[in-house]
């Protein structure tokens, strides 16, 4: 059953550091307005994930502390400025949101809390958790890599074992906690997002709930089309597509939330609420709130006016930097997309890059006196605004430098023209968001031709790009697109953003990034192709698209869409437009609630006994296992084991190096990832050495014994059927101190190896 007191203490210090951080966003963020509460969250835990990853190379315990005590100043400075009891009425539906997207959260979860290897790479996850959870000092072990730092960006596993150290909550009841928390984090910091914006056009409170809905609960049209293509004739049907009917469409009560994530052949294109219900604590998951939070700063940034260069420039060189570079020890992938969206805020603000100094030339050149062509005005502002930029990410990488000194590299390049796209799994993935910012900004960029014009526009656009260039089609049409959203963004820069926003400026960047990983994708050892970066630049997409979206929903129910002509159709016409494109993107989350609260098909779901226990599954499944397992667990410090690799199963998606997954202890080689991050020859080494503890003469065993500081061998059913039977028998130096029915664990003694038979280390 779930531990009720477990769920109430954590909730209550979330609520507790988002209060906190809540005070500084008021303060720090005023043009937030009401919704600047609604970053607090962010505001503190990327405060306790910079100070932490600084003093946390001395002490993780002492770095948490000074963490709080900066949060707890800068609370206090705010609250001084202002009235605390306006601050939290003012915060109160922000934190209500809160509290309802994490029981909402906490409860699916609870219903599937596995941290099953077979559905991702949840072991992968768990262990970076258990790990930071036993370290005292960063950089933590490598759970598959003993006596090496991890290779992987960790920063928000850190954060979230942060959480687990202040409410003494076990990893695995952490880790669940730490999926709801996240969850909450990120559809409370887009109702903020959302409402900020919409807020200048008088519809915050209506973009602020669709922004949350589009970011946290939407699904792409792919669970809509296949109800369609049930419901319609098989000769329909094939006019679109060359499958059967029956094999394409999908039957009321056969849903699974499964294909949803995979429309693009070999890509995964994931939305929030699929990431967050399958139960990966993915990087690029953990990094989403906080790169809305550097949105909302660069927002805020954006409507500064230029007489407050002070605080622009604190905002852009102090803030940003700081908490991008938290970011990027989260999830590198988000760096190159944020260095973007700081050249877009620049290059477009009302308030020109350049006056961000050199202030007494600037006044000493008479530039309202003087003729300037506009193509070098455009060119001045785009030098300014990149040079600018540049300043920001050498900023960002320095405040992350404690990630990059201690995490090991491997080689990566960038390539070129990858296979691409198939123009119709694209209009799947983001038709929600098409129908509704095509019209937005077509509008926008010809405000008086006709609805017809403008149809007749869009509908040729999608028929040049598929018959003229097919294999380009995709390329083509989001690159129109994104054209017609640059020239927008010209056009109303020219009138201060008369009848356009910050909104069309997401907008730009995600089809933007939706035309370049079509054609550029970063070359890396780990996974071969473009598939990385397809999935970690669609996971932002994601975000810019649906904070736009509600934005332009909000002001299209308000027919706000421009102040020269406020009335584009009735009432009536707009909501039954609004419920059709809400209810097709709310489907897919229908069905995946009701698949997890009542399915049991993979012997994992406990919707009978609801639990928080991420490890209950194994305890029932292996459990001879995890008695072994969790004998370790209790064992004092992070002792190395040896243990099977999971060498010769692609991406270890099976119980494999559970041991080390499972309780945050080191092995001395652990899954095949490791192939990629740390080399293939250096990997590979390590699982020869391990095959010599197992299977070699005493001598060799004893080499690599000392070799790794073993400290205990794990001897379970897969090292049996790998090595064999009856090792390690009559041994002084390796004994018994565990045994199960098919486990045994051997204690290592060190000081028993005879260290003057051999030596280690090369000469």
């Amino acid at each position: 059953m779930v531990d009720i007191s477990v769920v109430t203490v954590w909730l209550l210090l979330c609520v507790g550091l988002g209060l906190a951080g809540g005070s500084i966003a008021v303060g720090g963020l005023p043009q937030l307005g009401r919704y600047a509460p609604a970053f607090g969250l962010p505001i503190a835990l990327s405060l306790l994930g910079i100070v932490g990853l600084w003093i946390g190379h001395v002490s993780i315990a002492l770095g948490l502390w000074v963490g709080l005590g900066f949060m707890a100043f800068g609370a206090v400075i705010a609250t001084r400025q202002q009235n605390w009891w306006h601050q939290f009425r003012a915060g109160l539906p922000a934190y209500a949101l809160f509290t309802v997207a994490f029981l909402l959260m906490i409860s699916l979860r609870a219903m599937d809390p596995a941290v099953n290897p077979s559905s991702g790479e949840k072991f992968l996850n768990f262990g970076l958790l258990t790990a930071h959870l036993e370290a005292d000092v960063l950089p933590a072990e490598d759970i598959w890599f003993a006596s090496e730092p991890f290779s992987y960006y960790y920063g928000g596993h850190f954060v979230a074992s942060l959480l687990a150290r202040l409410t003494g909550t076990p990893a695995r009841f952490a880790y669940n906690l730490s999926l709801a928390t996240f969850y909450a984090t990120l559809v409370t910091a887009a109702y903020g997002l959302a409402g900020a914006i919409g807020r200048r056009w008088k519809v915050g409170r209506t973009a602020a709930l669709l922004g949350a809905f589009f970011v946290g609960f939407a699904s792409n049209l792919l669970t809509v089309a296949r109800l369609a293509a049930w419901a319609l004739p098989d000769l329909l049907v094939s006019a679109f597509v060359s499958q059967p009917a029956a094999q394409v469409g999908l039957a009321p009560g056969s849903f699974d939330y499964w294909p949803a994530s995979r429309i693009v052949p070999g890509m995964i294109s994931e939305f929030p609420l699929f990431a967050y219900l399958n139960g990966d604590l993915h990087a690029h998951m953990l990094a989403m709130p906080f790169q809305l939070l550097v949105t909302a700063i660069l927002y805020v940034y954006f409507w500064t006016p230029a007489d407050r260069r002070g605080y622009r420039i604190v905002l852009l060189f102090g803030v940003v930097p700081a908490i991008s570079g938290f970011v990027t020890a989260t999830n590198a992938w988000a760096l190159p997309v944020l260095a973007g969206l700081v050249w877009l805020t620049l290059y477009f603000a009302p308030a020109p890059p350049a006056t961000l100094g050199f202030d007494r030339l600037w006044s000493a050149v008479p530039l309202d006196r003087l003729s300037i062509p506009a193509w070098a005005a455009a060119a001045g502002r785009a030098i300014a605004s990149t040079l600018a930029v540049a300043v920001v990410m050498l900023l960002s990488i320095g405040w992350s430098l404690p990630f990059w000194t201690v995490t090991a590299t491997s080689g990566m390049s960038l390539a070129f023209l990858p296979s691409r796209s198939p123009l119709p799994a694209l209009l799947v993935i983001h038709g929600g968001f098409l129908v509704v910012l095509v019209p937005y900004l077509v509008r926008r960029l010809s405000p008086d031709a006709s609805a017809r014009t403008r149809i007749a526009l869009v509908g040729g656009a999608v028929v040049t790009a598929g018959v003229l260039f097919p294999d380009f089609a995709g390329v083509v049409l989001f690159g129109l697109l994104a054209v017609v959203a640059w020239f927008v963004l010209r056009r109303t820069r020219s009138i201060e953003f008369d009848s356009t926003g910050y909104e069309a400026l997401l907008a730009f960047g995600g089809l933007s990034l939706v035309v370049l990983v079509e054609l550029v994708y970063l070359q890396e050892p780990a996974v071969p192709g473009r598939f990385n970066t397809f999935f970690k630049t669609y996971a932002q997409i994601w975000l810019l698209f649906g904070i736009a979206a509600g934005v332009v929903v909000a002001r299209f129910l308000a027919s706000n869409w421009s102040r020269s002509r406020p009335n584009i159709s009735g009432r009536a016409t707009r909501g039954a437009l609004v419920s059709m494109l809400l209810l097709s993107t709310s489907v897919y989350g229908a069905g995946a609630v009701h698949q997890w609260t009542t399915a049991d098909s993979d012997g994992v779901r406990t919707p009978d006994d609801p639990t928080l226990n991420a490890l209950s599954f194994a305890e029932q499944r292996y459990p001879d296992q995890m008695a072994a397992i969790n004998w370790l667990d209790d064992r004092s410090g992070t002792p190395t084991i040896a243990s099977a690799p999971g060498a010769y199963i692609w991406k270890g998606y099976h119980w494999v190096n559970a041991p080390s997954s499972l309780t945050g202890l080191p092995t001395a080689a652990g899954w095949a990832h490791q192939a990629g991050y740390r080399g293939s020859d250096t990997y590979w080494g390590r699982v020869d050495d391990v095959g010599l503890i197992f299977n070699g003469g005493q001598q060799e065993r004893y080499r690599q014994l000392e070799r790794y500081d073993v400290r205990y061998v794990f001897y379970g059913p897969i090292e049996r059927d790998r090595y064999g039977t009856g090792l390690f028998r009559n041994e002084s130096a390796v004994t018994p101190v565990f045994e199960a029915d098919n486990v045994t664990i051997f204690r290592v003694n060190q000081s028993a190896i005879d260290r003057r038979e051999f030596s280690t280390r090369p000469a």
